[in-house]
């Protein structure tokens, strides 16, 4: 790829892509593919421009030479699954607001007053309708507010204010339908396997490499050392020892042999099988894991249905508070200006965003969380009981001391454990090839 250098700093480099357009697949293909290689610690890429930043921790020259090999051409590249779309949700909803701005000062420029009058009648309907449901459904809650506000301001023949508290309405539905798809999807993203094809066994023995979205129900894939296992299945054929410690979190491995039942998401620490999968949950890896988190909303904390419940109750107080207003003053304008300001809109929205992004932020952390309610259990917790080991110690044994006999040099030792170890991926083998790095 031609790039352009534009800014760069110890481990930091800033360049720019010369295409003549990026699209949003390219964006995220390349952050994808980057973000894969040791030695890049982050990238930040920016489809509109074209321009990515860099923070590495090898040479500049392997960097460089990096850069130079990249191709969305190459078979490697093609091969990369895109988990998520929060750069296309990112490009959408921006679009979205601008144009519902822009469309609004048009209107407000070009458009005659009757025909603005008339325009926001037809708007209107759809909020006058929704409060005329609720009140079917004997609820009084915060969709009777805004309509009560819209059907007042038109009967005043004040359509600019109805037209106002209906573009805010507007805006404000666009933020909160953003806000909660880039917050599952990027939750989905940290959440995915990672795992973007895998070898099947076709019915003439042959090992074809397929994308995991591609493979069904009673297909075999072929696993091997350091695999990580992307579906359910049973071993048909061979035998492995199993990280389990994503489900378990028990980082012990585990035997596996024939008739044995393997899971999505551990890992293949050695040993070579053959699975038949049994469990293809949606159309793929994807999908799964977004509909684990929609359904982990249906789990909301106490504070979330206390929330809603309470912006729901504040409104006969917005209510009264409005004809009280009216009463007092016999100022219209005033009495609305209750209504105008209110708060139970903003209860609603904050707690489940605010949920959404603390599940989010856990995530970050390797930390799944699969409901608000649990969160708010933890915050309740005043004694916690962990029961798994590797979960406060470190799981991975290091060399304390060399033991040498018959006088031998301690490096030469190590080193020649090594060599015996480094072809071994048992935990006490990968600690003396460590200490032989070092």
């Amino acid at each position: 790829m031609r790039c352009e250098i534009l800014h760069e700093t110890k481990n930091r480099m800033r360049l720019h892509f010369c295409l003549s357009h990026m699209t949003i697949h390219q964006a995220d293909v390349t952050e994808a593919y980057f973000k894969s290689i040791d030695g890049i610690d982050d990238i930040k890429v920016y489809e509109r421009t074209g321009d990515l930043i860099i923070y590495y921790s090898f040479t500049r020259d392997e960097l460089v030479d990096l850069l130079s090999k990249f191709s969305y051409d190459s078979e490697e590249v093609k091969g990369i699954e895109v988990v998520g779309n929060s750069r296309a949700i990112q490009r959408e909803y921006e679009e979205k607001l601008i144009m519902t701005v822009v469309l609004r000062y048009v209107r407000k420029i070009f458009f005659p007053a009757p025909l603005r009058l008339v325009l926001a009648y037809i708007k209107s309907i759809k909020y006058i309708l929704k409060a005329l449901k609720s009140l079917a459904k004997g609820k009084l809650d915060v969709s009777v507010l805004d309509a009560v506000g819209i059907t007042v301001s038109l009967i005043r023949g004040d359509f600019e204010t109805a037209s106002s508290v209906m573009f805010l309405l507007k805006i404000g539905e666009i933020l909160e339908d953003w806000t909660h798809k880039k917050s599952v999807s990027d939750l989905a993203n940290t959440m995915s396997l990672g795992v973007e094809k895998v070898w099947t066994r076709t019915a003439d023995g042959q090992e074809v490499l397929v994308p995991t979205t591609e493979v069904n129900a009673d297909d075999e894939i072929v696993l091997r050392t350091s695999n990580m296992i992307p579906l359910d299945g049973v071993i048909i054929e061979g035998g492995a020892t199993v990280n389990q410690s994503a489900i378990t979190g028990e980082p012990v491995a585990v035997n596996k042999t024939v008739g044995s039942q393997v899971f999505a998401g551990t890992v293949v620490e050695s040993g070579e099988c053959v699975v038949r999968v049994t469990k293809v949950n949606g159309q793929g890896r994807y999908d799964r894991i977004v509909k684990m988190i929609e359904e982990s909303e249906k789990l909301k904390s106490s504070v979330e249905s206390k929330a809603a419940n309470l912006a729901d109750r504040l409104v006969p107080f917005s209510l009264f508070g409005t004809i009280f207003t009216y009463l007092i003053t016999s100022n219209v304008t005033k009495a609305l200006s209750i209504l105008m300001v209110d708060y139970s809109c903003a209860l609603k929205l904050t707690m489940p965003v605010a949920v959404l992004s603390a599940i989010n932020e856990c995530s970050n952390y390797d930390i799944t969380v699969k409901g608000g309610k649990y969160l708010e259990a933890v915050s309740r917790a005043n004694v916690i009981v962990f029961d798994k080991t590797g979960t406060l110690t470190n799981a991975q044994p290091k060399v304390a001391e060399t033991v040498t006999f018959g006088n031998n040099d301690e490096t030469e030792m190590l080193r020649l454990a090594a060599c015996l170890e480094e072809h071994f991926p048992h935990s006490v083998a990968n600690a003396v090839v460590n200490k032989a790095k070092e």
